[in-house]
């Protein structure tokens, strides 16, 4: 794993000084000199990644997100600041494949920049610690969701030290809070306020929060299970001191923030999209070239989701006629398969843990062909987890977390288990391969690279993240691991539609004026999914606007770049050389991604 340098001294890379010259820092070295700036603004995310304080920045550990307007705009210069530190490295000894990765980081940075540069409202560097979020809170992000999630899931508690940061972290719960209240009253001043649906969401999760005596909190549990596991001394004292701790500060805040929402609540529009917003237009427009890497506009990207839908429309069809199911539309085919009993899991402990067994045995399947299909292969095994009960009903669904930088926490696919219902046998397949291999976990694990700094992991981008993530769910059926089961292949169109849907409902409710129930209707009617499945997803939509946008353009332009390099080699293309080009330097925007393809094509002849 990589070493990260945190520190800036007089004899950085910023900074002249005089006296002996000082040894020339690696390019990795150069940008991460950059990182203690960064994690200063965003502490949690030093946790989210595994980083060490001694990497990260003294006290960075200990410390919380100041979510206030004040914080906010510190936060908007200082990341202004860190873009034009990237701007000022000497760049004269880097290689053209440190050139590449240096570009990506800074349109990625610059992209997500973009946002706060055309309203004032919101948060820059929300969600992962990159994202833009319209939203101080929501059910899916802010401060109140991220605090338990990374708290309970990614911080390490490996010594008394560490435990002693997490009951700061406790301590300083109450005044984040206080700032994202702050924050909650700043934005509705300006005319910024969630959907009412939004608003009812992330009342019902505090009020979960809420719901636990102190000292049977996930939060408590988990501290106490990591002390346990390295044998921390004083535990149990330290243990009472973080119960202490939740009654003074977290309880009273989660209550103070609920109490907000509630006298909030009924000044909330229904309507779902942000062009009611001030400047939501301009905003939209902006948030997607931050998740596509495009400059298209909503209609544009509406217009490639319709096509996109009819094309799959007509190959679920016919495979559907194949299996026996010739009567109604597809959405309605879909609704029966749906239905059918022998494709769902009993919503009990041993139905949810045969569902995860039968994962990991999806996994190994995949597994075993990966070498014919990559030349660079994955160095580290994936874990396979049911997100903890208190935490999937807010859960999206499935998603992949990265190893730490320390090796000690495996790469994790996550999925959620609150209703086995909306996960029927048939989804399994396309959903692992698309979150583990050849997916976000082979993919990470190829950028986490000793030649990349940390950056190029945080600062990746969406539409090649996930879109990789959607092109792996194709290689899947290329790959031969559907042969022989057309339902389970039913299960993979069936995923693909869903992102062509996601074009055509994320730009219809933020920008051509479709309501959340119009946006519901169309997935159900469209995709046939299970109705707690499109609402959860239309409402991530709402709050997360254009993140939906990059797994189908990302997914459109890997393909474009595959069959450009089919018909330039002819017979000397070599899908295992494809992929690496592919992978090798993380997740490259688009424009950069393509660029790399055409420069190596123009190589080969």
């Amino acid at each position: 794993m990589k070493k990260i340098i945190t520190s800036l001294t007089c004899c950085s890379l910023l900074l002249a000084c005089g006296g002996e010259k000082p040894t020339p820092q690696t390019y990795t070295q150069q940008i991460q000199s950059l990182s203690s700036q960064y994690f200063s603004m965003r502490p949690e995310i030093a946790s989210y990644f595994g980083v060490s304080e001694e990497n990260a920045g003294e006290g960075v550990l200990s410390t919380l997100s100041d979510w206030s307007p004040e914080g906010e705009q510190a936060r908007r210069k200082g990341y202004a600041e860190l873009i034009k530190a990237i701007d000022a490295l000497d760049k004269s000894t880097f290689s053209d494949t440190q050139l590449v990765s240096l570009n990506s980081i800074r349109t990625e940075m610059v992209n997500a920049y973009k946002p706060a540069e055309v309203v004032k409202y919101g948060s820059v560097l929300g969600e992962y610690g990159i994202w833009f979020l319209p939203y101080a809170v929501s059910h899916l992000s802010g401060p109140h969701v991220e605090f338990s999630a990374i708290m309970e899931d990614k911080f390490a508690v490996n010594n008394a030290e560490d435990a002693q940061a997490f009951l700061n972290r406790l301590a300083a719960y109450e005044g984040m809070i206080e700032g994202t209240i702050a924050k909650i009253k700043h934005d509705q001043n300006m005319g910024v306020i969630p959907p009412d649906f939004v608003i009812e969401n992330t009342i019902n999760n505090l009020s979960k929060q809420l719901s636990y005596d102190s000292n049977k909190h996930p939060l408590i549990n988990s501290l106490t299970a990591k002390m346990a596991a390295a044998n921390v001394a004083n535990s149990d004292t330290i243990a009472k001191q973080a119960v202490q701790l939740m009654d003074e500060h977290f309880y009273p805040a989660t209550s103070q923030l609920k109490q907000v929402l509630n006298e909030l609540l009924p000044l909330a529009s229904h309507h779902a999209g942000i062009d009611r917003l001030p400047d939501g237009d301009k905003l939209y427009q902006s948030l997607i070239t931050h998740f596509t890497d495009t400059n298209y506009t909503a209609e544009q990207i509406h217009a490639i989701g319709l096509e996109q839908v009819a094309r799959i429309d007509k190959e679920m069809d016919a495979l559907l006629k194949k299996v026996g199911y010739e009567k109604g539309s597809v959405g309605e085919r879909m609704k029966i398969l749906l239905n059918d009993p022998q494709y769902i899991y009993p919503n009990t402990d041993e139905g949810k843990a045969q569902l995860i067994a039968d994962i990991k045995v999806d996994l190994a399947r995949v597994n075993k062909k990966l070498p014919q299909w990559f030349g660079m292969l994955p160095d580290q095994d994936v874990d396979v987890k049911a997100v903890p009960a208190h935490q999937a009903a807010a859960s999206s669904g499935a998603f992949y977390d990265a190893p730490s930088q320390d090796g000690k926490r495996k790469g994790t696919f996550w999925i959620a288990l609150h209703d086995t219902a909306s996960l029927p046998s048939y989804s399994l397949q396309t959903l692992t391969y698309h979150e583990t291999n050849p997916g976000h976990h082979l993919q990470t694990i190829l950028g986490l690279s000793d030649d990349l700094p940390l950056f190029s992991t945080i600062f990746y981008s969406n539409a090649a993240g996930e879109g990789w993530g959607l092109y792996s769910e194709r290689l899947g059926a290329e790959m031969g691991l559907y042969e022989n089961d057309p339902v389970d292949d039913l299960g993979r169109l069936q995923a693909e539609m869903h992102r062509a849907v996601r074009l055509v409902v994320d730009t219809g409710m933020h920008a051509l004026g479709w309501s959340r129930e119009k946006a519901i209707e169309y997935s159900m009617a469209t995709e046939g999914n299970h109705v707690l499945e499109a609402t959860s997803e239309v409402e991530r939509y709402v709050v997360w606007p254009g993140q939906a946008l990059g797994y189908k353009i990302g997914e459109l332009k890997i393909l474009e770049l595959r069959e450009r390099a089919k018909q330039q080699l002819g017979d000397k293309f070599d899908i295992k050389v494809f992929h690496d080009r592919i992978l090798e330097q993380g997740a490259l925007p688009l424009n950069i991604m393509e660029q790399k393809i055409d420069n190596w094509l123009a190589t080969q002849h």
